[in-house]
């Protein structure tokens, strides 16, 4: 759920592959305080009377981001729950929420006729739409292409000079990347949204590069060559350099996707020890980018290793000089635990949300359009209760050439959902997805920071939340309810700042969010 003050972004219509069976509610509020007054307006203080703000709910057999008002209700109104804010404890601001401009995304975008391309780019990129505003980029080849290639393949001879880098990118420019990515751009700009934050993400170095002269898929422990960690920060370096001379600056980069799945002998891979990482930020890649201003993020792993890896890099003061922070993906649980470790044992260190999606091997726990949506609603809550600071999905657009109504294309067979596919016909399928991620991204703006809360649930289960200070003086909350029992009754919530004397109520059915 996402809710902000004043009027909020329309619908995008209804899903064409919604399979849910019971309804489901997604429903966003955000209530009007000023800036500078951390509770109620005097007027409506013990009155319950006013205008409180609006809701947007989205509902799996209905309409999406159907938008209701919201009132001021008496502090002893009957409710199920209690959510309880404060806005003297502010913690982490939000970076932002995006997407993954994937060689796969391009090719399909491209594929479709010019209104349909606009059609996409409103729906991430506008203000009518998700507000999308940071975006991964795979630096060389993943997955998610149709075959494996680098900036500087060299036919498979050593260039330790890097004589034959493509330093103007023009292998992403054609296949399409680079305009697409350009695209998102302009559509921002044009609706007058925050800055795009773009990070690279490297998937494998050209085969020459990699110890045994290995295959770009698949690696070998340790990946590179002896004597090839500073020729491949310097690749990064260039890789970065290339992008900016084409009009696209470079937030960050990650310092590898994926570093710990060292049996993957499926698609792109360079393998590390959390330890081999921390050797590699600390001696080549922080210091060659440093001079650069580019941020660096570690990790960029399931959060299943989170500790480990961030008690090898953040706690070598070395490396973490030159760390803004960890990458998560989602695949494995929600490690709750782990990213509290990191947040409190490494306060400076940021934690961002690198990667997730449902995939063919895990369709099985995500059977249906519902859960598959649930699942964004439920990870980045979750995230954002514990430090992180924004979520970046996979990729923005596949076909449906998987098993499922997965797609790519990806030369793996690894195929995946995305918020958005695109049929044979060449027509547009929006998932349940795209709107219960839109509830987070639409209206948890860049500059809002998460605030302290309790939600009291007494015999309750099954119901969570985030609350968060806008930048305009708003508050939002995005409340779920993973209840899939259609024969349960909705659950009431009472909605309030600590110090208020009335409150906010408001109902989250079963299988919803709000």
């Amino acid at each position: 759920m996402g809710c902000r003050m004043g009027g909020g972004p329309t619908g995008q219509g209804r899903s064409t592959s919604l399979q849910a069976r019971t309804e489901v509610l997604v429903l966003c509020l955000v209530l009007q305080v000023a800036a500078a007054i951390p509770h109620v307006p005097r007027e409506n203080q013990g009155g319950a009377e006013g205008d409180a703000g609006r809701m947007w709910t989205t509902s799996a057999d209905g309409e999406a981001m159907v938008e209701t008002p919201l009132t001021w209700a008496r502090m002893d109104t009957a409710a199920d729950l209690n959510l309880v804010f404060s806005l003297e404890e502010k913690l982490q601001e939000i970076a932002g929420f995006g997407g993954a401009f994937t060689e796969a995304s391009a090719l399909n975008y491209w594929g479709l006729e010019k209104e349909e391309r606009e059609r996409v780019m409103g729906l991430y990129f506008s203000k009518e739409g998700n507000r999308y505003n940071m975006g991964r980029i795979p630096i060389n080849s993943c997955d998610f292409s149709p075959s494996s290639y680098s900036f500087d393949d060299n036919d498979g001879e050593p260039d330790i000079l890097l004589k034959h880098f493509d330093t103007k990118a023009d292998i992403d420019v054609k296949n399409g990347m680079i305009p697409m990515i350009g695209d998102a751009m302009a559509t921002i700009k044009a609706s007058g949204g925050d800055e795009m934050l773009l990070f690279g993400s490297p998937w494998s170095p050209p085969s020459w590069m990699k110890a045994n002269n290995h295959s770009m898929v698949g690696s070998d422990l340790p990946c590179l060559a002896e004597g090839m960690s500073q020729v491949w920060a310097n690749f990064i370096l260039l890789w970065v350099k290339a992008y900016e001379g084409r009009g696209l600056p470079i937030w960050g980069v990650t310092a590898q996707n994926e570093p710990g799945f060292v049996d993957n002998d499926e698609w792109e891979a360079c393998s590390f020890t959390a330890e081999q990482q921390a050797d590699f930020i600390r001696d080549y890649l922080g210091p060659t980018l440093n001079r650069t201003g580019t941020k660096i993020i570690a990790f960029d792993d399931d959060k299943t290793a989170l500790k480990e890896w961030s008690d090898a890099v953040l706690g070598d003061e070395g490396a973490a000089r030159y760390v803004w922070g960890m990458g998560l993906h989602w695949y494995f649980g929600d490690q709750t635990d782990s990213m509290r470790y990191v947040r409190d044992t490494y306060p400076s260190a940021r934690m961002l949300a690198t990667e997730g999606c449902t995939c063919v091997y895990d369709q099985k726990d995500y059977n249906d359009s519902w859960s598959r949506a649930y699942r964004y609603a439920h990870d980045a809550i979750n995230d954002l209760n514990t430090g992180v600071v924004g979520w970046v999905d996979w990729n923005l657009v596949l076909d449906i050439s998987g098993p499922g109504g997965t797609g790519g294309p990806n030369h793996a067979n690894n195929t995946c959902f995305a918020h958005i596919h695109v049929a044979q016909n060449k027509t547009l399928v929006i998932h349940r997805s795209y709107y219960t991620m839109g509830h987070l991204s639409r209206f948890l703006p860049r500059g809002s920071r998460v605030v302290q809360h309790s939600l009291i649930k007494g015999p309750v289960q099954g119901v969570e939340g985030v609350v968060a200070a806008l930048p305009d003086g708003g508050v939002a909350a995005v409340v779920g309810n993973s209840d899939r029992d259609p024969l349960s009754e909705a659950k009431t919530v009472r909605f309030r700042e600590a110090s208020w004397l009335d409150a906010v109520v408001f109902g989250v059915p079963p299988q919803s969010v709000a």
